[in-house]
């Protein structure tokens, strides 16, 4: 049987609500966020900048929302409010144990050893305080401290692994696994830290999901990325015609994965919405990048390009209409994708 129809009003209704529930829930992070960064901050020599705050509130707008939530309401759920706790020592977490690494604060044996015993680690940085004690507390929190370790591991070899987009001799299949097994394993372990773990066909779905993220945020990041000597999909092998046909593909196979569920129809058109709200940011983003660098051979003319011509805005009503139809489409989107399935099922 075909699957039905999204229609363009129900798209606008289940954006306006995520809308809604965005802002909803601000005032919770801004009531609990402070007396928590205080508590972790307390008789340690340095504190939260403002600018790491502010990389806190995007990783728990992400993982509040888009990764965790959202699930839970597909799955007929509601968080519990020491998931919520959880979740934001987890957006503590999550910035300041990238730092680790991009800041070589800690060697790759010390963030491995950390992760199996932190109990054991002597923190010589405030960054190692905070990532330290906020672990400790989502292990006792969390129902399972093993599947936690586990995926933290897995967090911890495939951020390693993204070290190779420092050079530019990355290979492009090199390129698509980082790029795709970073977000899907930093994704698994936000919910290793609730209390109901995703099924093995939720998380055949969660694969290409998570990609998409990743190439959503890589294709608006490209001008940072190009001034940071970062080497991305989008800004080092600019086969945008590929890279969005590969794209679409994993738009078919999540909504495929997603119509296998078995939950109800509208849970999982809101659910479908919510992830290609921002998928759809990044077909646009593609797009522009694939008109505004047509002729650009190097990272060196790429790099010349102005901020403008790399940076999709999103904010005139324009683009914001043309995003609504870009999400609808998506919601919509089928093909045939049995090669991928196999794919995905081998991980």
């Amino acid at each position: 049987m075909p699957h039905p129809n999204v229609s363009l009003f129900q798209t606008i209704r289940c954006l306006c609500t995520l809308q809604w529930r965005l802002k909803k829930q601000e005032r919770y992070f801004h009531e609990h966020l402070p007396p928590l960064l205080t508590q972790l901050s307390a008789g340690q020599p340095n504190a939260f900048t403002e600018k790491t705050v502010q990389r806190i509130h995007k990783y728990w707008q992400l993982g509040l929302h888009i990764i965790c939530n959202s699930l839970y309401q597909l799955s007929g759920r509601q968080l519990t409010e020491s998931e919520q706790q959880r979740i934001l020592l987890s957006s503590i977490f999550g910035p300041l144990y990238d730092d680790l690494f991009d800041d070589q604060l800690m060697s790759y044996e010390q963030l491995e050893a950390f992760t199996w015993q932190p109990e054991k680690h002597v923190p010589q940085s405030f960054e190692e305080h905070v990532v330290k004690a906020v672990y400790l507390e989502l292990l006792t929190l969390a129902s399972d401290r093993e599947k936690v370790m586990e995926r933290l591991h897995e967090v911890f070899v495939w951020q390693q692994a993204s070290l190779k987009q420092l050079s530019p001799d990355v290979g492009e299949a090199a390129l698509y696994e980082i790029t795709y097994k970073k977000s899907y394993y930093s994704i698994l372990f936000s919910y290793s830290i609730l209390d109901h773990y995703p099924a093995t066909a939720i998380r055949h779905m969660l694969y290409p999901m998570a990609g998409l993220l990743q190439l959503t945020n890589d294709a608006f990041d490209v001008y940072k990325d190009v001034c940071n000597g970062i080497y991305t999909l989008p800004n080092l092998y600019r086969n945008f015609d590929k890279l969005q046909q590969h794209f679409m593909t994993d738009v078919a196979l999540f909504n495929h994965y997603l119509e296998q569920l078995p939950f109800e129809r509208f849970a999982k058109v809101f659910y479908s919405t919510t992830m290609h709200a921002l998928h759809g940011m990044g077909c646009m983003a593609l797009e522009q990048l694939k008109a505004n660098t047509h002729g650009v051979t190097s990272m060196a003319e790429l790099a010349a390009l102005s901020r403008k011509a790399l940076v999709c805005d999103m904010d005139s009503l324009g683009q914001k209409i043309k995003w609504v139809k870009e999400v609808r489409r998506l919601v919509n989107y089928r093909q045939p994708v049995h090669a991928a399935v196999a794919a995905v099922a081998a991980l």
